[in-house]
């Protein structure tokens, strides 16, 4: 007989063990990055039938005799016929393409309005998700991100490799124009963040601009080494000005960083910029024009 110690190993090797980035209860955790999405809004008309109905009231009189009797009755009958009432029913399908690891996620959901428990989420957005079978919960704000954090529940449609970037098509320079989004850590707020840079012999400068409910568009003026990139913007907006110093790195067409706030207040954050167009400022650019166009794509 073997001891007891013998048998209790070898059914622990024979426990399953989870996956790297998966927890004990089957669920894989991922960081996703949403890169574009759809929603399809939809309208239709249905009928709601109503059954008729029918009454009949009777009244009369009679007569008798000795051998015989008279009855004279008065009947009326009312019908209601049947009723088919036209209801309208709109619902929206959202799709959403995420990133995560190398890996695309197609994730989509049907709702009767946007806002509730299916949404679309802002593209260049980061969120927190888990996987479980072919259903994937993500946490994000509602209500064009003012809500309250929740998960919502999206059905998981497809997931393929990321197809790999061409390093040959890399640009020598960091000029052009930049669409992304820009994180107010200190406020917990987001928002969209453009920018035009021109570089020369490893000086930049253009304009920024930075949508509400963040402030802070105006010019900007730094250097880049190497993929090291830094620089300064002063933006104006009643009833101050604000400086705002940025930290990052290129990485191909993408530029990622931190930034920080020095007046009027000590706040920080994360931005996020992706190459748009070759577009940017000449030397001696008009501040307010460059910043116009930055606000209309």
């Amino acid at each position: 007989m073997r001891p007891p110690l013998f048998w209790l190993l070898i059914f622990s090797l024979a426990i399953p063990r989870p996956a790297p980035g998966a927890d004990p209860n089957g669920q894989t955790q991922l960081s996703v990055r949403t890169i574009s999405y759809r929603a399809i809004p939809h309208e239709r008309t249905a009928y709601l039938s109503l059954p008729g109905s029918s009454s009949t009231n009777c009244y009369g009189s009679a007569t008798d005799s000795d051998f015989w009797t008279i009855i004279r009755t008065n009947c009326r009958t009312v019908t209601n016929p049947p009723l088919a009432l036209p209801v309208s029913i709109q619902s929206v399908e959202v799709y959403n393409l995420l990133e995560a690891n190398g890996t695309l996620y197609t994730v989509g959901c049907t709702g009767t309005r946007i806002g509730g428990g299916c949404t679309w989420l802002i593209p260049g957005e980061t969120f927190d998700a888990r996987v479980e079978n072919w259903t994937m919960w993500i946490r994000s704000r509602g209500f064009g991100n003012t809500g309250k954090e929740r998960w919502l529940k999206y059905n998981l449609l497809d997931m393929r490799a990321q197809p790999p970037t061409s390093q040959g098509k890399a640009r020598a320079q960091l000029t052009g124009s930049y669409s992304g989004i820009v994180r107010n850590s200190s406020a917990g707020v987001s928002a969209h963040f453009s920018s035009a840079i021109r570089e020369e012999s490893g000086a930049i400068y253009g304009c920024i601009n930075i949508r509400k409910p963040l402030y802070g568009s105006g010019a900007l003026q730094g250097t880049i080494r190497g993929s090291q990139i830094s620089f300064g913007s002063v933006g104006s907006a009643f009833p101050s000005r604000f400086q705002i110093d940025f930290q990052g790195e290129r990485q191909g067409d993408e530029l990622n960083g931190t930034y920080s706030v020095r007046h009027p207040s000590e706040q920080t954050g994360q931005f996020e910029l992706s190459f748009q167009t070759s577009e940017a400022p000449q030397s001696g650019f008009n501040l307010k024009q460059c910043i116009g166009q930055l606000a209309t794509r």
